[in-house]
This record gives structure tokens, sequence and C-alpha cells, in this order.
């Protein structure tokens, strides 16, 4: 409890104590009299009949029950001039009071709280001043309180919440009374009418007030009230009489609106509704007979037929607004609608801020056919006159494919979007439409593309250009010279090349011009002297070169000039205005610009030569590795050809004539490579057909020898048993030579290793002797394979004889000795040489 209420508990505690001795000692008679001399002010003709020594109960105005005790006093419109006293606290019996339409002023008495019995209260149209008293609250049997019509001041006492457990109707209209609308009036659950017209409340409608269940009639009308509709005011489903006139409320006609089931009367006439009916108020046609909507300019679109009659023709809602035309924010919806499609279609890349269904949580309230105009109705979307005005979505973390839908704002005056992602966005040119256009932020968005020219459009109202941080390309629009109300403009940080324009002076208005971390090149325009409201200027990070311009030392304004890292930039340091601040690091400002000149073109020069000296050295490379890898490529089509080609195959298309012709040759290449540059001795004289009918290849072994060519040659008496016969394990070969006597204990393991080789190969009857000596003889040069090619033939061509002597049936007595011949002799050296 605050300090300055500390007191008011005990001064009750006493006042009621001195009220209790006053009642037991005063009669109803004295307390009436007290109040008659008080009310009538300068009318002594009022109340003329009450006279001390009579009967009080027989006095005009005064009613009393059996037994004699004042019940009610009932003076309406009685003369009284006067103030309302005290003193009818003093009648405890005292169920009603009706002293309307009288002069009466000065203050509540706040005395009157202890009036237990007190019904009903009505003191309307009087001069009564000051606040309401807080402590009415205790008036706990009042059902009607009526003070329209006064000159009351003060805020709406929140007490009051608690008073009369059945307050049925409380009228506060016509008075001054300021401040908020209680929330807490709501717990006045037996309330059926509330008037508060034509005060001076503010503030937005209490949402709790939904709760007044057996509210009838509601009157805030003429009010400095705003804010919206609350929908939860859908819930009034006894009131028949709504008027939220003359106030200052917006937004959107709340669709739960159309739940008001006894609604008869609804005036919003003179506020600043928007969008249009809904659709579901036409469940109102069968009982509204009156929906004034008049005098809201931004109310628009067609009204549903079944509340024609109750909108447009009762309650003249055509009149100061636009229903029945189409909206003026319907264009502005369709232009946000589609940026929105085209955000969600999107596809996720690899700079995706957040998933789709992220972004279509951040606009879910972009909703087809609702107003974008509403207050709070579209996430990022403000309206002026019922246009969007504003589109706020910086760093919402949106893909924004394409800019282009957003040139439908006509009356577009703010577009932030920078944080976002537009790398696959460029600046569309049709936002020279943009008319009102004053501020454009799409910084950090990785936009692409070129500046439009066509910008320079917005020469009469765009005030801030922020475009920094993107993948912009191309050069400086000199038209945007013409953009004469630009006081920002921030494109640093992006790939823009050419020059700085000449035309750009013309910016009078500009204050700061940041280009730097680009790919800007030539000199310093000296007209930019023109620049007389240029306060910063950065110009860092670039390739610029040339001299600072003498004039630029005459910029009035200049506070901060960055030529730093343009390295050139020379020609000497010039002298400016104190306050002025220049960063020339990494230029060459020191340094005379023709030495700098001559410096550049000679390693222009250097640099040419070298770059023509590595370009020569890397074809050379090429070149050779281009050719060995055409003999990398020859050499395994060679190895392919004899890998694949089968002496067999030769052999046994060797009765084809056609066949052998055209094999001719590649037996005459096989000759000549396994003579080498001796010639092919003993090879050469025969005809290719005789070479096919001496030759049968069996193919390639698969063991560690697999790569060698085998031919069969006959060899009688080799000592080789004939293929087929078995030879016992143990039996003897024709000598016994190759045997090795048993190891020896002390016998070293390589000697051991050799005598169980020799050992192995005997009992398997082979001659190891001989094994060896043809091995030796694999690995001859060219010259001696050629020979040894011919002595094969040769015993070829007796073993096909013989066969042909014996049959073929016999031929598997014939001993046949393995013959072979290394078939990499194409690869020896030329010389002859052992591989």
């Amino acid at each position: 409890m605050p300090a300055r209420l500390s007191w008011l508990p005990p001064l009750l505690l006493l006042e009621a104590v001195l009220c209790t001795y006053a009642v037991a000692s005063v009669g109803p008679a004295d307390a009436l009299l007290a109040f008659a001399a008080a009310a009538r002010g300068d009318n002594a003709r009022a109340l003329a009949d009450w006279q001390p020594g009579t009967d009080c109960c027989s006095w005009s105005g005064v009613s009393c029950d059996d037994a004699a005790a004042v019940m009610a006093l009932r003076l309406p419109r009685a003369g009284l001039h006067g103030k309302l006293a005290p003193d009818l606290a003093l009648l405890p019996t005292l169920q009603s009071i009706d002293l309307s339409g009288n002069a009466l002023s000065g203050p509540l008495p706040a005395s009157w709280a202890r009036l237990p019995a007190l019904e009903r209260l009505m003191l309307d149209r009087n001069h009564l001043t000051g606040t309401l008293p807080a402590t009415w609250n205790m008036l706990e049997e009042l059902q009607y309180l009526s003070l329209a019509g006064n000159q009351l001041n003060g805020t709406l006492p929140v007490a009051w919440s608690s008073m009369g457990r059945q307050l049925l109707l409380l009228d506060l209209s016509d008075n001054a009374l300021s401040g908020t609308l209680p929330p807490s009036w709501a717990r006045q659950r037996w309330l059926t009418r509330l008037g508060l017209a034509r005060n001076k409340l503010s503030g937005p409608l209490p949402r709790q007030w939904g709760r007044l269940a057996a509210l009838l009639q509601l009157d805030l009308a003429g009010n400095e009230l705003a804010g919206a509709l609350p929908p939860e005011w859908g819930t009034l489903r006894q009131a028949s009489s709504l008027d939220l006139g003359n106030n200052s409320l917006s937004g959107a006609l709340p669709p739960g609106w159309a739940a008001l089931g006894s609604l008869q009367m609804l005036s919003l006439t003179a506020n600043r509704l928007s969008g249009a009916v809904p659709s579901q108020w036409t469940q109102l046609a069968d009982r509204a007979y009156r929906l004034a909507l008049g005098d809201n300019p931004q109310l628009c679109g067609q009204v549903p037929a079944p509340l024609a009659q109750a909108v447009l023709a009762a309650g003249a809602s055509a009149r100061g607004s636009r229903l029945g035309q189409v909206c003026s924010w319907e264009e502005d919806a369709a232009a946000l609608l589609s940026f929105k499609a085209a955000i969600l279609a999107a596809p996720a890349g690899p700079g995706a801020v957040q998933g789709a269904a992220s972004q279509a949580e951040t606009l879910a309230d972009w909703q087809q056919g609702a107003n974008p105009c509403s207050q709070g109705a579209w996430t990022g979307v403000s309206c002026a006159g019922g246009r969007v005005a504003v589109v706020n979505l910086a760093n919402a973390g949106l893909r924004l494919p394409t800019l282009e839908p957003l040139a439908q704002l006509s009356a577009l005056q703010k577009l932030l979007l920078s944080g976002n992602s537009a790398v696959n966005a460029t600046l569309p040119a049709s936002w020279a439409a943009l008319s009102q256009l004053e501020v454009a932020d799409l910084s950090s968005t990785g936009v692409a593309g070129s500046l439009p020219a066509q910008w320079a459009g917005l020469a009469s109202t765009l005030r801030q250009l922020h475009l920094s941080h993107n993948a912009l390309s191309g050069t400086l629009p000199g038209s945007w010279g013409e953009l004469g109300e630009l006081v920002t403009l921030d494109i640093s940080r992006n790939s823009l090349t050419g020059s700085l324009p000449p035309e750009w002076g013309a910016l009078g208005s500009l204050v700061s011009l940041d280009v730097s971390s680009n790919y800007l090149s030539g000199g310093l325009p000296a007209v930019w002297e023109a620049l007389a409201s240029l306060q910063q200027l950065r110009l860092s990070s670039n390739n610029l070169a040339g001299s600072i311009p003498t004039s630029w030392e005459r910029l009035p304004s200049l506070a901060l000039l960055d030529l730093g890292s343009n390295v050139g930039v020379c020609g000497g340091q010039r002298t400016w205005r104190d306050g002025t601040e220049v960063a020339l690091d990494a230029t060459n400002v020191a340094h005379s610009c023709i030495v700098l000149r001559t410096s550049a073109v000679l390693a222009g020069i250097l640099l040419a030569l070298a770059v023509s000296i590595t370009l020569a050295s890397v074809a050379a490379v090429a070149a050779m590795l281009l050719h060995v890898r055409r003999l990398r490529a020859q050499l395994a089509a060679l190895h392919r050809e004899r890998s694949t080609t089968s002496f067999s195959d030769l052999g046994a298309a060797s009765s084809d004539p056609g066949f052998a012709s055209q094999l001719g040759s590649k037996l005459a290449v096989l000759h000549t490579l396994a003579a080498g540059p001796g010639g092919a001795d003993g090879l050469g004289s025969k005809a290719p057909g005789d070479h096919l009918k001496a030759l049968s290849v069996g193919g390639l072994w698969e063991d560690e020898q697999g790569r060698y060519i085998q031919v069969p040659v006959s060899t009688p008496g080799a000592g080789m048993p004939p293929p087929g016969a078995h030879t016992p394990r143990g039996a003897g070969m024709p000598s016994d030579e190759h045997r090795s006597p048993s190891p020896a204990s002390g016998m070293p393991s390589p000697e051991r290793h050799q005598w169980q080789v020799a050992a192995q190969a005997a009992d398997r009857g082979m001659d190891l002797t001989a094994r060896r000596a043809r091995q030796k003889r694999l690995f001859r040069s060219r010259s001696d394979a050629a020979g040894v090619l011919a002595g094969g033939a040769a015993a070829v061509e007796q073993l096909h004889a013989q066969q042909q002597g014996l049959g073929h049936g016999s031929s598997t007595s014939l001993e046949v000795e393995t013959l072979r011949v290394h078939s990499r002799a194409a690869l020896l050296p030329p010389d002859g040489s052992m591989v």
C-alpha cells in the first residue's frame, strides 16, 4: 500500500465509529434536512415542503416502509443547485437514490460507501466533478449506477471490479474520464449494460472483456481507443448492441465475430479499420439489421450478398469507405504471395540458411485472402494508407531465388532483406518503378549481376542504398548521378570493375560513399569536388591510380578519406583542412607518377616474357608426354597381338590356302623377329605354307614359364617314357648318373635342398641335367633363336610325316620333347645381346 494511503484504514474505522454514534443520536429527518440544506444551493424554492417538525415520510421524493424507515430518495429534475452532502450515509435503510437531471456539483461523497442497502444510485446529468471513489466498491448490494453526463475525471477504478455482487448497469458516459479500460472489470459477470462513451479513454480493447457473458449493450464510442478488434469478443453471445465508433481502432474485421449470435446493431464508424468484410459475417445476416462501417477509408472489397442490405443501405457504410470496390492492398498481397511462393519453391543449396519447413513457418501468416495491412497480420509487413509500405525480413534466414515480385509493391517505402541468401538472384531493373522507395538494404545476401542503370528513376525518393558483401559485378552506372536525394551508398566488397563515374559528382546530398574492396581502376575524378555534403569517402582496396586531385582539398564537409591499398595512387600528399582523416596505407603517394608508370610498364614486359617462356615449356612437356603415350600404346598393341595369337590356331587353319595367304605376312614378321639382324637362315627358304605345316603350337603354359611359346619337336630316344606309359615308382632311368647319395647329417642347408630337388626329380623319372640344358637354350640371342626355330620346324615336319605313315591313332606313342622359345624375342636388342 502506498504511503499516502496508509492512513486510510484507521480513518475509515474512526469514521465508522463516529457514524454509528451519529446514527444513534440523529434521526432520519435530521439527516434529510442536512442533505436538503446542501443540495438546494442558490435555489431556495427547491424542496419547499421539507420543513422541520413534520413527518419526513411525507416530504416530496421521500419513500418509507411501514416502520417509517426511509427506503428511497427520488428527486430527479428537482432544481437542486448545490452539492451532495455526506449526511445520507446516516440512512442505513436507504435502497434507492435518484438525483438525476439537476445541477448538483462538487465531488462524489466517499462516505456513501457505507450505505449497506443501496441498490440504485442515479446521479446522471448533473455537474459533478472530481474522481470516482474507489471505496464505492464496498456497495455490495448496488445493481444500478449511472453517473453519465457529468464532469468527472480521473481513471476508472480497478477496485470497482468487485463493486456489487450483482451489478447490472454501469453508465459513465459523457464525462472526462481518461486512462485505459481495466481488464479486471471482466469479473462483473452479471453486467448487462456498460456505457463509457464520449470520454477520453485510450489504449486497447481488453480481450478479457470477452468473458462478460451477460453483457447486452456496450457503448465505447467517442473515445481515443486504439488497436485491433479483439477476436475474443466473439464470445459475447448475448450482446445485441456494440458501439465502438469514433475511435482509432485499426486492423481487420475479426472473422470470429460472426459468432455474436444476438447481435442486432454494430457500429464501427470513423475508425481506421482496413480490409474486407469477412465472408464468415454472412452468419449475422439473419439478425443484424444495422452494421455501420462507414468512414473507414481502408475498408474495401465486395460485401457478401446476404449482408448488403444491413451494411450498405441501413449502415450507410459506403460513405467514407471503399466497400464494394477492389481493395488497395489486394495487388500488394498478390505480389507478396508470389514472392513467398518463389521462396518456398527454391531448392535447398549448400548455402541454405534454413529448411523449407522453417521458411514456411516464418511466413506462415502470409495467407491467401488475408489483409497484409492488418496490424501485425503479416510478419515483417507494415502499411500506410492501406498499402504495403515496409517489408522487413532482415536476418530471417530465407532463400531468395528472385526479387522480381517485389517490383509490384508500388507504395513500398522501405525494403530490408539483409542477412538472407540471394545467391541466385539479381537486382531487378524493374525496381525503377518503386516511385516511393526510400531505403533498400540487400547487404550480405550474395546477390549477383550488375547495378541496374534504370535505378536512376528513383531520383526523387531513394535516400539509402546498401549493397555491400555481395557478388555484384560490372561497372558503376554513370546514370546514378541523377539520384539527387541519395544520402548513403554502400557497394563495398563486391567484384565491380571500371572507373569512378565523373557523373557522380552531381550527388549533392551524398553524405557517405563506400566502394572499397572492389576491382575499380582508373583515376580519381576531379569533378567530385562538387560533392558538398560528402563526409565519408572510402575507396580502399581497389586498383585506382594517379594523383589525388587538388580540387578535393576544397571538399567542405569531408571528414574521412580512405585510399589505402591502391598502389597506383601517387603524385604526392595534399593539404587537407583540419579534422579530415586521410588513410593512404599501401599506396605510392610519396612517389612520382611518371616513375611509377615506367616501372609498371617494365614489370609488365618482364611478366609477359616470363609467361611466354612458361607456356612454351608447358607445351614442350605436353608434346613429350603425348609422344611417350603413343609409344606405350604401340607397345601395348604389339603385346596384345602376340598374346592373343596361337600357333596352334595357325596350324589348325593351315589346310585353308586363303587363310594361309592372309597369315603369311604375320609369319614372316615372326621369322624376322626371331632371326634378328643376322637374317633368318634356314627359315627364309621355306614358303609360308610349309612353315604352317611344320609348326603346331599347343598353347600358352600357365606355369612360371607361361609366357613362352611351346614348339613340339620329335626327339626319339630321348630317354622319356611314351605318353600314357606308367613308370613304376623307383624304376631306374637309363642311367643313374643323376642319383645323389643320401645327405649327410652335417650337410649345409643349401646343399641339402639341392639334393632333395634332385631326388624328387629322379623319383618322377625326370632327367634334371637335360632339363637344365634345355632351359639354358631359352636365353640365347636373336641369331641363335632363328636357328632353333628352323630346327624345330624340321623336326615338326618329320613328326608330321611319321604321323601320316603311322596314322592319327598312333601319335600318342611318339615321344615329344617341348622346346620353349621365349615369346619376347621381338623385344631383344637389335645387337643380339642376351636378355
